[in-house]
């Protein structure tokens, strides 16, 4: 059966972002050209670190659960257990105290952050509340150390920035993850990584990782993983 033009259109984006993030992975591994001292020892010892954590045992068991049951349509499909490693150990970094969670998954990146910090202090706010529940939060909380945006509509996206640009504060982490889900998402995610209180964008793709700090000069790094 010959495909249609949508057909051959997504099949050509996912074989320009296989080939774009092979192209990454070789060039932009290691802390390769990065300058950064601070960026270039989170490379290294966060998004590199091959050291095994007592944590991973109860990710991979609540990762095969998932994969299962998204299978079974209970649950939406899960990121790559990669990615929940990795997002362990930036929790284990930072350490954070305080987070906005915006949006929501299968569950898996709450356990991770308890893992992280059992004192951790969540607070979520899904899409058809950003308007009212981003402004209330702030209003009623200390200022989160971190806060993690899962992957939205284009909308929910725009909601959030726009929400959290006045807001952020000079010790902050922000992770967002599908910010190349569409062409219009990584356009308003550049904007927003463009905040002057932000200082050092991480890019890694799928994902991206910011960091306020009036320590830091600003700058971008896209790394491969």
């Amino acid at each position: 059966m010959q495909k249609t033009s949508k057909e051959k259109r997504s099949i050509f984006r996912r074989i320009k972002r296989q080939y774009s993030k092979g192209v990454r992975n070789i060039i932009h591994r290691k802390g390769h050209g990065v300058h950064s001292p601070y960026v270039f020892n989170f490379i290294i010892r966060v998004i590199e670190e091959k050291a095994r954590y007592y944590a991973y045992d109860k990710i991979e068991e609540q990762y095969k659960q998932l994969k299962i049951q998204s299978k079974n349509g209970v649950v939406p499909k899960p990121q790559t257990l990669k990615y929940y490693k990795l997002l362990y150990r930036i929790l284990n970094r930072v350490k954070p105290q305080h987070v906005l969670e915006c949006g929501s998954d299968c569950g898996l990146v709450d356990t991770i952050f308890l893992l992280a910090n059992p004192d951790v202090q969540i607070t979520r706010v899904e899409e058809s509340d950003y308007n009212t529940e981003i402004p209330t939060y702030y209003t009623t909380n200390l200022l989160p150390d971190l806060i993690y945006i899962h992957k939205q509509t284009e909308e929910g996206y725009k909601q959030i920035y726009n929400h959290l640009s006045s807001k952020i504060k000079e010790t902050s982490v922000i992770i967002v993850t599908g910010i190349r889900s569409t062409k219009h998402s990584y356009t308003n995610f550049e904007e927003f990584s463009s905040n002057k209180t932000i200082k050092v964008t991480i890019d890694i793709y799928d994902y991206a990782i910011l960091v306020a700090s009036p320590k830091l000069n600003k700058q971008t790094f896209k790394i491969g993983f």
